[in-house]
């Protein structure tokens, strides 16, 4: 079986940046440290980070003293509702805090501000509250197309929305409204995964993507595998890998979402290409 590794795999900047602060703050800052909900979409990442010492929490009320860390989807903070004891971390991805800027631009602006997102992620919640909650999130097509008539909007993304998606709804949008300006804020890694895949499709008879399901450009990934109509398996771990038989494939095409530890990805890796020598070209199938 032959293996078809994308180049764009395992951590983007905006984790890899995330992590360093977080590893360095469980080191050095003072205790206890608590993080406002999972740094990351990954569970292994947050498993680690809790062997470290790090304490996850969901309430600010829980949090006397010692260090808090925000994780990297943009938490709008209210600092008055923290002790001035409090240490803050903020590991907001850059790209994350450059769509709440721009929103937030827009907004002052006059435009009324379309979020175009899944309207439970944290890093949609982020960005309606940089424009007082008072943005339109939509998700798909059909809630583009009944959008109540307005003169003015001004369109963002979450970062690690689905390009192809995007243009669909932006094509919808156009027509409904006289003044219109779109801010392109997708994340360009995710841009080079989606499309860096769609080469891999044309390829491979068969897709591995690597991430956790609680990953939003993860499932994005394993969204545009499946379309292809080709077989597509969606894992976040060796043991999970070992379990599959790709019995009838020939070429698989492998990819991971932004927060798959690299160290996990090398796991898999290594052992694919163990496959690969073990399996027959007749028939190419894992043990």
């Amino acid at each position: 079986m032959k293996v078809i590794f994308a180049k764009h795999i395992g951590f983007c900047s905006g984790v890899k940046r995330a992590i360093t602060i977080a590893e360095k703050s469980l080191e050095e800052d003072p205790k206890p440290i608590q993080f406002l909900g999972p740094l990351v979409h990954n569970e292994k990442i947050i498993e680690k980070l809790k062997k470290q010492g790090g304490k996850f929490i969901s309430n600010l009320k829980e949090i006397s003293s010692g260090t808090l860390i925000l994780r990297a989807h943009g938490e709008i903070l209210d600092s008055t509702k923290i002790g001035k004891k409090v240490l803050i971390r903020d590991t907001t991805c850059p790209l994350v805090e450059r769509v709440q800027r721009t929103a937030n631009f827009l907004f002052k602006q006059g435009y009324r501000v379309i979020i175009i997102g899944d309207k439970n992620h944290p890093e949609t919640k982020g960005i309606k509250e940089c424009v007082k909650n008072r943005a339109i999130i939509i998700e798909n097509g059909f809630q583009a197309k009944n959008l109540p008539k307005l003169k003015k909007i001004g369109v963002v993304s979450q970062t690690t929305q689905n390009l192809n998606k995007v243009n669909q709804i932006l094509t919808i949008l156009k027509n409904k409204v006289k003044e219109f300006k779109w801010v392109n804020t997708i994340c360009p890694e995710v841009i080079f995964r989606q499309k860096e895949l769609s080469e891999i499709l044309k390829k491979a008879d068969g897709t591995l993507v690597i991430g956790s399901h609680s990953s939003a450009n993860t499932r994005r990934l394993v969204e545009i595998a499946k379309k292809s109509k080709k077989p597509a398996w969606w894992i976040n771990s060796l043991e999970e890998l070992k379990k599959i038989n790709f019995k009838g494939i020939s070429s698989l095409g492998v990819i991971s979402g932004t927060s798959m530890p690299d160290r996990e990805i090398q796991k898999i890796r290594k052992y694919l290409k163990k496959v690969k020598r073990n399996s027959s070209s007749s028939s190419p199938s894992l043990p």
